[in-house]
């Protein structure tokens, strides 16, 4: 797939592979999750691995990482943002949590 003269941006075979692998992952979750194939965490569980490997694929096919000369520099740089981005939904659900936990009241309705 991958031409050692002109690399992934001379085909558009990797691009179209991408695209239908995505398409697919894409409806099977869409079925899982709409027609109710499995039951609660399993269902969760499924539809966010069926998440991970498409974003992985999404990664490779369409952004390249990994598949560059010097890919050091660009996973770094990409696992330094997965970090911040980590950290920071992270930290905004434990501040929510924290402050309907703090807030609410507990009534009789609760």
């Amino acid at each position: 797939m991958i031409d050692a003269h002109h690399g992934w941006n001379f085909s558009y075979k990797p691009l179209f592979i991408g695209f239908i692998v995505s398409l697919i992952l894409t409806i099977a979750t869409y079925r899982i999750a709409v027609h109710y194939h499995l039951v609660s965490w399993i269902l969760v569980a499924t539809v966010v691995g069926l998440g991970v490997i498409q974003s992985f694929l999404q990664l490779i096919f369409f952004m390249h990482l990994g598949l560059e000369s010097k890919p050091r520099w660009n996973l770094l740089v990409f696992l330094y943002t997965i970090f911040l981005i980590v950290a920071l939904v992270g930290g905004t659900l434990w501040i929510m949590y924290n402050l309907d936990y703090n807030l609410m009241p507990m009534g009789d309705g609760y």
